[in-house]
């Protein structure tokens, strides 16, 4: 059968070259997934950051109350001493001697055991020191295996 033009039509199914998809090749696979870490990595940062921020200004609330309610229990630390040196009768200068010494006695135990803890403490972040020490030990040992073995020179015959 001949079409409008004069040409011959073809009955049966053309074969049509469909492009078929290639496939990424390694370095392209590599490169994606740097990508992907790097994004990934960003990411993790960004939020991070706002947590941190987050935090950080529930905290700067929280201790504001805290010093508030710090400096109002002083001064009613205060009241309540004086109204025990008065309390104690006799004397107005007796009873505030008496207040004296027993705080007194409390700050020497306080300082004293404070001190003993103190000399207790260890500052140095031994377990930090202790892990990062066997990493570089893990790392040494991988660039060891990693590196290129000497051959033994060959015998000429």
């Amino acid at each position: 059968m001949l079409d409008d033009d004069g040409y011959q039509e073809s009955r049966g199914t053309a074969l049509t070259t469909q492009e078929t998809p290639t496939e990424p090749t390694t370095g392209e696979l590599l490169k994606g997934i740097a990508d992907d870490a790097a994004t990934l990595l960003r990411q993790e940062v960004l939020l991070a950051r706002q947590e941190m921020a987050e935090g950080l200004a529930a905290t700067a609330k929280g201790s504001a109350l805290l010093v508030g309610a710090a400096v109002l229990g002083v001064y009613a630390f205060g009241f309540l001493l004086y109204t025990i040196g008065v309390a104690i009768g006799g004397p107005e200068w007796l009873g505030f001697a008496i207040v004296t010494a027993v705080l007194l006695v409390v700050v020497l135990i306080l300082a004293l055991l404070g001190r003993r803890r103190l000399a207790a403490s260890k500052v140095a972040p031994e377990r930090a020191r202790a892990q990062l020490q066997a990493t570089a030990t893990e790392l040494r040992e991988e660039i060891r295996w990693a590196r290129p073995q000497p051959r033994p020179p060959e015998r000429s015959s």
